[in-house]
């Protein structure tokens, strides 16, 4: 280890905990710390770092304080902390902290002697318990919203989502509402990303793009906060929010004095924050230059996730199919001023493959038996099958259904094709486990295809189901591309593991905005540090993807099909 090593510091604030990541200027990972909101802040009697009081979620703000200064001291204790050149990172999206203007002034003025917590408990939030991306308690202002936009499509057109109850503008909207005496004490308003890197720099900092555009009150192609949709929601609103909306790579400010003098670090630069999912984007995206492919990633997880770019502002009237389908979410690029991200969600992930599993193989079946038993041919286009457990948010249905084709049929499909809703498919046909991953990953290249019409290089893929290897070759032969796993570079090859990437992340934006003279490649590469990596597991079968995407209409068909009748027919059990 290299005692005067530059090091940069990547922060990523979920729901449960605080991540800090340390890396080189050759982009090694030198360390990783991390700090449990549940296990070191019992004090705050929290549920998996949150509140939950039926469809209102909030967190107590004064955790996110204490725990920055807890990680901070680690950090100084190990002797990193000294090192740091550069800081940025993350957070969760779509949270909102209300400052009063007695927090400002105290956050200008922090005495080193004393914690952040005991400077900032008193008077500094308008409201201690801060609303959070999974509290779905705003559906009266999401309505009232979309009604003032002129339609749901019409706040799409300006913001890049219709309105989502987790949506800081709804949320805001609330407060004002349910809360006016709350409301009149709030002077500024940040973001849970803007919030971490306020305390960072002593000042409230600037929001940034890509966050932003989790606000539901963010115009996307003007790249500035909507005045009419402010406006609408308060008068005061945009000068609350902060006027200057900036680049995820945009210094914001230097580390406050107050970490410089309580633990000897030096006022290095502070890189803006965005929210968690386009920081690992950007993550992955530099993992992905090094592999000559542009990004797409897949999260499989409780519930499924794609980011992907975009060549151009999707939601456009020019367009007639993208008029129609609004849906997922256009984030302006946290890196990038004139590109984009889309970020579509798919709430029946690893729960439906998981209850798939038990029901049609058995509860005492294994994950090797449903790759056995999904490990075949392509079923399409002779079934094909959709599983929507939980109501779907793409496309919005709920239940099970099955079809498979049939002369007789009386589906008729884009193609011609027949066919007809069964309640099992035959065994000549397929099974539920290969219809199940056919089917979700078929849906996400549809709605791909909504949003972008150029042709992907590569994906990368994470979370738990990641790691099935008929989940892999599916994704592959669907989308026609090569299929990347994340993981850490050893002398044995690729340790695959789930990585830090919204700290990453920030790491990477912390250490790419600083001069190319501290950012030198003449120092040796540290022996103790590893490399994030991404390595290809897996490549197209050319006559499997002809299969599917021959198949894509005819599915887009019955898919939209099960929407239309989810609500109305009873839906078939397995």
């Amino acid at each position: 280890m290299y005692s005067n090593e530059p090091l940069f510091l990547g922060l990523d604030l979920s729901t449960q905990q605080l991540k800090g990541v340390l890396i080189n200027c050759h982009k090694q990972v030198v360390d990783e710390i991390t700090v449990s909101l549940v296990d070191e802040f019992p004090e705050f009697a929290t549920t998996n770092g949150r509140y939950v009081d039926g469809d209102v979620v909030t967190a107590p703000v004064l955790m996110w304080v204490a725990a920055v200064d807890t990680l901070i001291a680690r950090l100084a204790a190990s002797g990193f902390a000294q090192r740091i050149c550069g800081i940025s990172g993350a957070a969760q999206q779509h949270g909102s902290v209300y400052w009063r203007q007695q927090g400002v002034e105290a956050l200008q003025q922090l005495d080193p002697k004393l914690s952040l917590r005991q400077q900032l408990e008193d008077s500094a939030f308008a409201v201690l318990n801060s609303p959070i991306w999974e509290d779905s308690s705003t559906g009266k202002q999401c309505r009232e919203l979309e009604q003032h936009a002129g339609g749901a499509w019409m706040l799409a057109h300006i913001t890049g989502s219709t309105a989502f109850e987790r949506f800081t503008g709804p949320q805001i909207a609330k407060l004002k509402e349910t809360q006016p005496d709350a409301w009149s004490t709030v002077s500024r308003i940040s973001l849970v990303s803007s919030f971490i890197a306020s305390l960072l720099i002593g000042n409230v900092a600037p929001i940034d793009c890509s966050d932003a555009t989790g606000t539901n009150i963010y115009d996307v192609q003007k790249k500035e906060w909507s005045q009419e949709l402010c406006d609408f929601i308060d008068p005061r609103l945009k000068q609350v929010l902060g006027a200057r909306v900036v680049m995820a790579t945009s210094t914001v400010g230097q580390l406050s004095p107050y970490f410089a003098q309580r633990y000897g670090m030096a006022q290095c630069p502070v890189v803006a924050f965005t929210g968690d999912n386009p920081s690992a984007f950007a993550g992955f995206e530099s993992l992905f230059a090094t592999a000559g492919h542009s990004a797409a990633v897949i999260s499989l997880g409780t519930s499924d996730t794609v980011l992907f770019p975009l060549s151009a502002y999707p939601y456009v009237a020019t367009d007639p199919l993208k008029f129609q389908h609004p849906d997922g979410h256009v984030l302006q690029h946290p890196t990038k001023t004139n590109e984009y991200v889309a970020m579509l969600c798919y709430k029946n992930g690893s729960l439906a493959r998981d209850w798939v599993r038990e029901r049609s193989l058995g509860a005492s079946s294994s994950w090797v038996d449903f790759s056995s038993a999904a490990n075949i041919q392509p079923m399409v286009p002779n079934a094909l099958g959709f599983y929507y457990l939980a109501t779907e948010i793409l496309p919005y249905a709920k239940g099970v259904f099955r079809f498979e084709k049939c002369s007789e049929g009386d589906l008729v499909c884009p193609s011609g094709a027949k066919y007809k809703q069964v309640e099992a498919f035959s065994a000549i046909n397929g099974n539920d486990a290969r219809a199940i991953i056919e089917s979700q990953f078929m849906s996400m290249c549809v709605d791909y295809r909504r949003k972008e019409a150029g042709a992907l290089t590569g994906v990368a893929i994470t979370g738990g189901a990641s790691r099935n290897q008929a989940i892999q070759q599916a994704i592959s032969d669907i989308l026609g591309v090569p299929v990347f796993a994340a993981g850490i570079q050893t002398n044995k090859g690729v340790d695959k593991q789930a990585l830090a990437m919204p700290a990453y992340g920030g790491a990477i934006r912390a250490l790419n905005q600083l001069d190319t003279a501290v950012n030198s490649s003449s120092k040796p590469k540290t022996d103790s540090a590893v490399s994030y990596v991404l390595e290809r597991i897996c490549s197209p079968n050319n006559n499997n993807h002809a299969v599917y995407a021959q198949a894509l209409a005819d599915f887009e068909f019955l898919r939209d099909f099960a929407s239309r009748t989810s609500s109305t027919k009873q839906t078939l059990a397995i």
